[in-house]
């Protein structure tokens, strides 16, 4: 099928998001994709967060079927073994390896880290997957609120701590697993804690999505040059144990056209693969062709907003200036 053709298509889909977003979507989309240049994948090593379910289990499967070597990081030891062990019998791919990980925790994330570093002498892909969306303020053992730490700080020092390893490793890609709902959110630098206004489960996930976003395009004006490049991406609606648990009214209404993790997890494995998106960085991409990340003035950030960002995440995982800007040269 002809790039046009494959144009037409996707802006029919991109119409109305109950279509565009859901399973109907990327039905219409997927005949007009090439999958030949994915196998690139093959013998690379892909780190993957949040590995026992949903999205990143379908993102770990679907590059080990691809041949790469996948670290899968999780919280719970015994039920991710079991992932793995399942992963590797499905795909008969043995080079896997588990590193216990729970984002919410930054000493968690450096044990992790080190780990990484001790045993992987390279990092071609880190796919920041792992996420939570809760109905109610809880906060980390740092004390810091539990998602903003678990979708945006975890993520950012994780991916710091291992950035001179990827860079080194490049050609290399980061990808950020972040969500539509960002469209509806701007950030908040002034209480991120979300400690002086009412908690809203949603609006605070959201807002650490567009953290996320914004973080990614910060980090590929950092990199360009280095052989890195940096996505962040929407899955679409996905039928995942996290939709059903924190939004179930959601999952009820849209059950019939949700899509399933795998064809959620498709644009993370295609972006950490395929040629076309070693070609570009700092894009925000649904499946798989980069896609605006606003809808409305609203949730637009200005310049000292996004710096105000980055400062805040430098300063709340403990990074300072000198380890955020290794690579670079440049001030955080």
């Amino acid at each position: 099928m002809d790039r046009a053709e494959a144009d037409r298509i996707d802006a029919e889909a991109n119409v109305d998001d109950t279509v565009s977003f859901s399973r109907l979507g990327y039905e219409r989309r997927r005949p007009t994709w090439d999958d030949t240049d994915m196998a690139h994948v093959a013998g690379r090593t892909v780190v993957v967060t949040g590995v026992t379910s949903g999205l990143g289990r379908a993102a770990a499967e679907g590059f080990a079927a691809l041949g790469a070597r996948v670290v899968m990081l999780a919280r719970d030891e015994t039920r991710a073994q079991t992932v793995l062990d399942e992963i590797s019998e499905s795909t008969g791919n043995k080079e896997l390896a588990l590193v216990v990980c729970d984002l919410s925790s930054l000493a968690s994330v450096r044990r992790a880290a080190a780990e990484i570093l001790a045993t992987e002498p390279h990092v071609h892909v880190l796919v920041n997957n792992a996420g939570v969306l809760l109905n109610e303020r809880l906060t980390s053992e740092d004390g810091y609120e539990l998602v903003l730490a678990t979708n945006l700080l975890g993520p950012f020092l994780l991916t710091e701590l291992l950035l001179d390893r990827i860079v080194a490793s490049a050609p290399s890609r980061i990808i950020e697993v972040s969500s539509g709902g960002m469209y509806s959110q701007r950030i908040d630098v002034e209480d991120p804690h979300t400690e002086r206004q009412e908690f809203v489960g949603t609006a605070v996930y959201s807002r650490t999505k567009r953290g996320q976003v914004i973080i990614t395009e910060m980090r590929a004006e950092r990199l360009a040059g280095t052989g890195v490049v940096c996505h962040s991406m929407h899955p679409g609606w996905a039928a995942t144990p996290g939709v059903s648990t924190s939004i179930p009214v959601f999952e009820a209404k849209f059950r019939d056209v949700l899509r399933t993790p795998a064809q959620g997890a498709d644009t993370i494995v295609w972006l950490g693969s395929a040629d076309e998106p070693a070609t570009s960085s700092g894009n925000f991409w649904l499946d798989r062709r980069a896609r605006e990340t606003h809808r409305s003035e609203a949730t637009r950030e200005s310049d000292a907003e996004r710096q105000a960002l980055w400062e805040l995440c430098v300063r709340l995982t403990g990074l300072d200036r000198s380890t955020s800007a290794s690579v670079t040269g440049q001030e955080s």
